[in-house]
């Protein structure tokens, strides 16, 4: 009997009939035309990327930034469009990285076809001059493959790092933002010095790119949506705090936003899914132990555990199995990309660091890679095995 097993044997009554509704309601979503295959083929997002966000329980360090380059590599081979890496600071949840710049750097080393993006930089908690030169050098060292998605930041025990009040979090991003972006194009900017006065600032190294592309990370609050779309940037958002019909209203405000503003185009949208792509008859029990690690962790960040902890984690594990995530068949996978295609993601990246063996994460990854459109799963396979 697996641990899991246990602590559910050990539910309560009530506990255990307000899970069977959940699973009930899982369950009819399972047969929703979300998850169903097409007689024809659906069009997929134009892009696909990989997403990493491990909680620091999952892995041994000394294990878990050698699959980031192994999967970097595979993506790279198979042609996908870009890997995205995650700022986190003090806590398990994302704790393998605390500056996406040097582990990027790795990564432009061992590739050459794959963008690098930062999912996200935390604005507040770093000087734009230093932003821009730590990314400028990885951008020199891939031959201009860098993106930064920027983030306000939320958890206060972050705002140690900051140099402003976590109150003015918003604030302080969109400054940041733009005065990155001005010192990318090689454009001074002054800044107050501790020793008294100001003093007037180009980085280097000059960066490879003549204009940073920027994203601003949403978590599916609408008002940054409308805020993205009016200051012309991309929005890099996720599944993870909003339902399909919530992103595509979210999505919605974004390109009406955008519009609005004059820009031209229609903007960008990178969407992230939690993704394990099999064909494996046990997958539910196989991610079961995995995904509730991992919602636990999220959840630890803002929530004590209270005793309906295993309800609520195997409710939102069903939510993802069942619901619009990568989590199942090729079938599935394909369906849930066309639906997000069709509610505006320009771009999925998708998130396969959720917990599991690395060697598992790998083996899986072909069939994922395969969905890309890049090199084929066959030749995919073979590279995972070499």
């Amino acid at each position: 009997m697996t641990e899991l097993s246990q602590r559910l044997q050990a539910l309560t009554p009530e506990q255990r009939k307000r899970l069977n509704e959940n699973m009930r309601r899982r369950d009819a979503r399972a047969k929703a035309p979300a998850v169903e295959t097409v007689a024809e083929p659906a069009p997929l997002p134009d892009r696909q990327s990989l997403y990493f966000f491990a909680s620091a329980t999952a892995h041994e360090a000394v294990d878990y930034y050698p699959l980031v380059l192994r999967a970097a590599a595979l993506a790279d081979r198979a042609g996908l469009h870009a890997i995205w890496l995650p700022e986190r600071h003090f806590v398990d949840f994302g704790g393998f990285s605390p500056n996406p710049a040097v582990l990027g750097a790795a990564v432009a080393a061992t590739t050459q076809r794959l963008g690098i993006r930062a999912g996200s930089v935390a604005a507040p908690l770093q000087h734009p001059a230093r932003i821009s030169e730590d990314w400028a050098l990885v951008d020199n060292l891939s031959g201009g493959r860098v993106g930064i998605s920027f983030a306000s930041g939320w958890h206060p025990d972050d705002f140690v790092l900051a140099r402003e009040g976590y109150a003015d979090r918003r604030e302080v991003t969109a400054r940041t933002m733009e005065q990155v972006r001005a010192h990318w194009r090689g454009e001074a900017v002054r800044y107050p010095t501790t020793a008294g006065g100001e003093a007037e600032v180009r980085t280097q190294p000059r960066p490879v790119q003549a204009e940073l592309p920027v994203w601003l990370t949403a978590a599916g609050n609408p008002t940054t949506f409308e805020s993205a779309g009016r200051a012309g940037y991309g929005i890099m958002t996720a599944l993870l705090g909003q339902t399909l019909k919530k992103l595509r209203e979210n999505i919605a405000r974004y390109r009406a936003a955008w519009r609005e503003a004059g820009h031209e185009g229609d903007g960008d949208v990178v969407v992230m899914v939690h993704a394990h792509v099999s064909d494996r008859p046990d997958l539910e029990e196989f991610l079961r132990p995995a995904m509730h690690a991992y919602l636990r962790s999220f959840r630890s960040q803002t929530t004590a555990a209270d005793q309906d902890e295993e309800v609520l984690l195997e409710s939102a594990y069903l939510d993802f199995l069942h619901g619009p995530s990568l989590l199942g068949t090729p079938a599935k996978a394909r369906a849930v990309l066309a639906e997000l295609r069709d509610a505006g993601a320009d771009e999925v990246g998708h998130l396969i660091d959720f917990g599991l063996p690395a060697a598992d994460v790998l083996a899986a990854l072909p069939q994922l890679l395969a969905l890309s459109g890049g090199e084929s799963g066959i030749e995919a396979l073979e590279g995972a095995r070499t």
